[in-house]
């Protein structure tokens, strides 16, 4: 496996996106799947636990699909992707954003105001806000949660599973911390190959890459240029 550059060590704050533009372009949803002809895998995570209203489907704007088929070429021979979750329906944003905070307050051994709760929920988890144009980033088809797979079809050691909330979790954390040296190179891997066909990384998630949306926009200093879709029918094609 060839030598990768290091992940930069940036904030793992969530993004201020609220003075991004919006320059939407008028593009296709994809199922990422059909669209690679099965190279690239899917393994919905959300369906999986059954969490209510979650899709089977990662569905992506077109020219995602296209940067993750440029990526995938760029892995070792034998390898791919598979993605956790793609385009993300409102109810299971909710369900989300909900349990999370749920789970804070249960473990919160200080008193925090709405406001630092708040806070604290959208560091891993965003507020979906149907009054906006562009919400939370997994409404766009932009956002694709993602690792790699071997030769033989085995997930890359990435330090910790997907939606692990701790510190580990954050893209650079082996840079800093980690003595697994295998660990540092996957995560560099996947940041690599990602960052290389313009893809963002969202420095609390390893998994987490973005093109076109809030973050991406926010990263690159560009305007955004998906905004929200928030029912199934809206971003369904008849594959």
């Amino acid at each position: 496996m060839r030598n990768f550059t290091d992940i930069p060590i940036i904030s793992h704050c969530l993004p201020l996106t609220d003075n991004v533009g919006l320059k939407e372009t008028d593009e296709n949803f994809v199922d990422i799947f059909t669209y690679s002809n099965g190279a690239i895998k899917v393994n919905m995570q959300y369906a999986k636990v059954k969490i209510p209203s979650a899709i089977q489907k990662a569905y992506v704007r077109e020219t995602v699909a296209k940067k993750l088929s440029e990526a995938k070429k760029l892995l070792p021979e034998g390898f791919t992707f598979e993605i956790f979750d793609a385009w993300r329906p409102y109810e299971v944003q909710l369900s989300l954003f909900n349990n999370y905070r749920e789970q804070i307050v249960k473990q919160s051994v200080i008193d925090m105001t709405e406001e630092e709760l708040t806070k604290k929920v959208c560091e891993f988890v965003s507020f979906p806000d149907k009054s906006k144009r562009v919400s939370y980033v997994h409404s766009t088809g932009g956002a694709v949660d993602i690792t790699i797979l071997d030769s033989n079809g085995n997930r890359l050691n990435m330090g910790t599973e997907f939606d692990d909330f701790s510190e580990k979790a954050y893209t650079a954390w082996y840079e800093q911390n980690g003595s697994d040296e295998q660990i540092k190179k996957n995560r560099r891997l996947l940041h690599n190959v990602l960052c290389e066909c313009g893809f963002t990384n969202y420095p609390a998630e390893w998994w987490h890459y973005d093109f076109g949306d809030s973050f991406w926009a926010f990263y690159t200093q560009n305007e955004a240029i998906y905004s929200s879709k928030y029912e199934e029918a809206d971003v369904k094609n008849d594959d």
